[in-house]
């Protein structure tokens, strides 16, 4: 036959073994990009985590640094809250004549699995904003003068904000970021 020396075609043992070498090198390819999405989600979530927990303690050291009064500090299952009074205006002799209060509310803030979020409320201003989220653990220590724990708020010269953020990702912890600041009340 004149056409038989042209007509070249694949066996089935060939085209199973292609099929095969084809099919490890997909699933090696899938694998290698399922693992780099997971990594960049990772890097995201940090960076978002991290984002808002460095937001949160920025507000929290602007406003303790200026304290005059701690009003309250409670803590329960769910929400934790810290209420300071914050001088705005003061006499020629020191003495305070206006202040704000600044409350700071954690809702789902002790060992939540990341699902705790931080308002900050100015009653100067009648701002209630949201200022983290992610969040897995939210306390709050005080420090007397000589740099002892205490839990009478009329002794308290320094306060500790601990914060632990964490994010999932299906079901899973994927990312997570620890932040403190210890401050002493400049106006106490």
């Amino acid at each position: 036959h004149p056409f038989s020396s042209r007509c070249h075609g694949f066996t089935l043992t060939e085209a199973m073994l292609g099929l095969a070498l084809g099919s490890i090198l997909l699933a090696g390819i899938c694998t290698t990009y399922i693992f780099s999405l997971k990594g960049y989600h990772a890097a995201v979530n940090y960076r978002q985590i991290h984002a808002n927990g460095r937001r949160a303690v920025d507000w929290f050291s602007r406003d303790v640094r200026g304290v005059s009064t701690i009003a309250s500090l409670t803590s329960n299952t769910t929400t934790t809250t810290l209420s300071i009074r914050v001088p705005l205006t003061f006499s020629s002799t020191g003495t305070v004549l206006s202040n704000k209060t600044v409350t700071y509310t954690c809702y789902n803030c002790i060992n939540s699995d990341g699902r705790g979020y931080l308002y900050r409320y100015d009653t100067n201003t009648g701002n209630n904003d949201q200022i983290a989220t992610n969040i897995y653990n939210l306390y709050y220590t005080l420090f007397d003068h000589a740099g002892s724990n205490t839990a009478v708020l009329a002794t308290a010269k320094g306060i500790q904000v601990d914060i632990k953020l964490s994010k999932k990702v299906i079901s899973t912890i994927q990312s997570e970021d620890y932040l403190s600041a210890r401050l002493d009340m400049r106006n106490k």
